[in-house]
C-alpha cells in the first residue's frame, strides 16, 4: 500500500517523491507538503515518463528511503 501511495503521489504532483521529501526536510514553507492530501513526501515514488509525458508511476517501499529510491529508479530505468 505504501509503494502504491508513493507512486500515486508522484503522478499527482508530477515529481519524484524525493523532491517533496527534500523540500519538507528544508523546513520553512516546505512544511506545506504535510497538509497536501495524497502527498507522500518520502523517497521511493517516481513518475514514468515517455516523450516528456507521464505514462504511469512506480513506487517502492520496505527499505530505507535511499533503498526505496534506488529500487524505484531501477524499475523506472527498466521501462525505458
Amino acid at each position: 500500500n505504501i509503494a502504491q501511495d508513493k507512486a500515486r503521489s508522484s503522478v499527482r504532483f508530477k515529481r519524484a517523491t524525493k523532491a517533496m521529501q527534500d523540500v519538507l526536510a528544508a523546513g520553512g514553507a516546505g512544511i506545506r507538503f504535510l497538509a497536501l492530501q495524497g502527498a507522500v513526501p518520502v523517497e521511493g515514488g517516481l513518475p514514468l515518463l515517455m516523450d516528456g509525458k507521464i505514462v504511469g508511476a512506480i513506487g517502492a517501499s520496505g527499505g530505507t528511503s535511499d533503498q526505496d529510491g534506488q529500487v524505484a529508479k531501477a524499475g523506472a530505468d527498466s521501462v525505458k
